[in-house]
């Protein structure tokens, strides 16, 4: 115990600058990739991304190895995930995922194809948040890095293989040249444009109150970090108590995308804007009644009864595909998620702040403060609303 009292705060600190070397410095690449993407195509950009990746996870298969045999100093980990960061990470990978997806998906079928996507993700993460304690006990840690490292060769070589480009491209130039491409100053301009550039029909206003709304649910959401120790402290919940309430959220949200948004678009014909509205108002409703729990199985009354609360991203990408071009698709996607990337950076402070103020007289607090914000979230979506159907009924502008 002692040991660990030691350990834990440098733990905390090498934590901390992983999560900033992922969050903060793919920014600027993710951003020249995204335009780089949407003129030479979106495979090259995942295989750039996941090159990125690869690099990373050799590194640390490599390290977790070596400080099996001797002493090695824990910050190495933190120079293993530059390669990660400097070539996008996940925030280029995402972005040209969901661009090739708008690329090839009509209208009718996007946000369900959206939503698959995202269910996807969610259920990779699950399985190897399942799996990777199982394989730590019955291998070592080097063998959990490695798995992960074949695992991301196969993705690379399926993309390599398997998956066809949906732009078709217009250059000759050479590779040397379209690598070049990526830091000049026309790509620069054009990641600026995006967002920046005035368009008809309230498009950029649309685009930035998405943005801001994204990261408002992300900044609601992000009380994770002390949301095992409000299970613990009010509920009395152990380690694995909190896993399988985890396991058991995550998989409904899977399920709200895979089903739930099928049945909300092809059986009651709901818009994008109907399902974000939806999707948000079941965010409030999980928060408030967690709030207001007095019992542990009331937590899972909340998640049982906000199945479609994870529907919101794929309706508002969506959308975003529909009233952007698709020569703007991939800059604008990077800059989302760059902008959001770096959200849980003010969100795990606050809510750790917040807790820490009230775990005396009302630990739950954190819980309607995420309410608040997802309900200012609500309202944004209400006015992105309004202006979409402005976007598509001109007339309302006179």
């Amino acid at each position: 115990m002692a040991i660990e009292t030691k350990v834990q705060p440098i733990a905390a600190n090498i934590t901390m600058v992983i999560v900033i070397i992922k969050s903060v410095v793919p920014i600027l690449s993710a951003l020249l990739l995204g335009a780089w993407s949407d003129r030479y195509g979106r495979k090259p950009t995942l295989l750039i991304a996941s090159a990125g990746v690869l690099c990373s996870f050799l590194l640390l298969t490599m390290l977790a190895f070596l400080s099996m045999q001797v002493t090695v100093t824990p910050w190495y980990y933190t120079v293993a995930y530059l390669p990660f960061s400097l070539l996008g990470g996940m925030t280029v990978i995402t972005a040209a995922a969901f661009s090739y997806l708008s690329d090839v998906t009509n209208e009718q079928t996007r946000t369900m194809r959206m939503g698959f996507m995202e269910a996807s993700m969610m259920a990779g993460a699950l399985l190897g948040f399942l799996s990777s304690s199982y394989i730590l006990e019955w291998l070592n840690v080097g063998a959990t890095f490695l798995i992960a490292t074949v695992l991301i060769v196969l993705a690379i070589v399926y993309v390599i293989f398997f998956t066809e480009d949906s732009i078709i491209l217009s250059s000759n130039n050479s590779a040397r040249e379209k690598l070049c491409d990526i830091f000049s100053c026309e790509r620069v301009r054009e990641v600026s444009g995006t967002l920046f550039l005035r368009r008809s029909g309230y498009v950029r206003e649309i685009l930035w109150a998405i943005v801001l709304l994204t990261a408002l649910t992300e900044l609601a959401g992000g009380n994770g970090g002390i949301f095992y120790m409000f299970t613990r402290r009010k509920f009395g919940w152990d380690l694995k108590q909190f896993s399988y309430f985890q396991f058991t959220d995550v998989l409904i949200i899977i399920l709200g995308n895979v089903i739930g948004i099928p049945i909300l678009k092809q059986v009651l014909h709901c818009s994008d804007t109907t399902v974000a509205i939806i999707s948000i108002v079941s965010y409030i409703i999980d928060s408030l009644v967690i709030g207001f729990a007095s019992s542990s199985w009331m937590l899972y009354l909340a998640i049982s009864i906000t199945v479609l609360k994870g529907t919101d991203g794929a309706a508002l990408m969506t959308i975003c595909s529909s009233i952007l071009p698709a020569g703007d698709m991939a800059k604008f996607f990077s800059m989302a998620l760059s902008l959001t990337a770096i959200v849980p950076l003010v969100s795990a402070p606050l809510f750790t702040y917040i807790y820490n103020s009230t775990i005396q007289s009302a630990p739950e607090i954190f819980n309607f403060v995420a309410a608040g914000i997802f309900g200012a979230g609500l309202l944004l979506m209400l006015v992105i609303t309004n202006l979409i159907r402005r976007f598509y009924q001109p007339e309302l502008l006179l």
